[in-house]
């Protein structure tokens, strides 16, 4: 079942229910089919976003044209919020996998809020260092020295944002679901399609993943985290 508005508010921002309550005011809930661009790079920040079913990847593209994937957003979370304070452009690009359900929150209401304003920019400015601390973590990443390390990297990022558990073998295990393909790994970990799948099927034999009906399979985590770490 799909939260409501207010739900879907606290839940985002932890703000409780008396400012949800307000901000629902400065709320829209918009229905997108797949593929849809919800806002362009560099686009002005109007508003706060909030997902509420579906998935949105969230894409940068450099000075040379090259296109890199920040991250997948899964319903619950938050994105577009870094220039909800100064009025900076936006600094991704944003746009659904299949259908989505985006809860838009006008960030000229936030004006308007009374003595809950500080409360919900307190709000905001933590959902923000969160962004960016995962930021530098992807960017960390990026630079490591082989696709190795920086795939194990980022297996285990998009596990813990977006993976499920389920059974393999009699083990309850974690897995990335379709919804990721080895296209996107290669744009996060800065490899090729071709070189993830190597590493991945690499990764197959020596017991570490299993690759099931396009599902990864997180058979050996710490031995993933030993890559990831440069300890393997």
């Amino acid at each position: 079942m799909k939260p409501g508005i207010q739900t879907a508010l606290d839940q985002a921002l932890n703000v409780g229910p008396a400012a949800a309550a307000q901000l629902e005011r400065f709320c829209e809930l918009v229905q997108y089919p797949a593929g849809s661009v919800i806002y362009f790079q560099e686009d002005p920040t109007t508003h706060f976003h909030i997902l509420i079913s579906g998935y949105v990847r969230l894409t940068y593209i450099n000075e040379n044209g090259m296109v890199t994937l920040l991250s997948v957003v899964p319903a619950g979370q938050s994105f577009g919020e870094a220039g909800a304070f100064d009025g900076s452009p936006n600094c991704d690009t944003s746009f659904t996998i299949g259908p989505a359900e985006v809860l838009h929150l006008d960030l000229n209401g936030l004006k308007h809020l009374g003595e809950l304003s500080h409360g919900v920019h307190s709000a905001i400015a933590t959902v923000i260092a969160k962004r960016y601390r995962d930021h530098v973590h992807l960017t960390r990443a990026l630079y490591l020295p082989n696709l190795s390390l920086r795939l194990a990297h980022v297996l285990l990022q998009l596990a813990a944002t977006l993976g499920n558990r389920i059974r393999y073998k009699g083990e309850m295990l974690e897995c990335l679901g379709p919804i990721i393909t080895q296209q996107d790994l290669g744009s996060m970990a800065r490899g090729t399609r071709e070189n993830v799948n190597k590493t991945l099927r690499s990764w197959e034999k020596q017991g570490i993943i299993a690759l099931e009906d396009r599902h990864i399979l997180l058979c050996d985590k710490t031995r993933l985290e030993n890559i990831a770490a440069n300890a393997d």
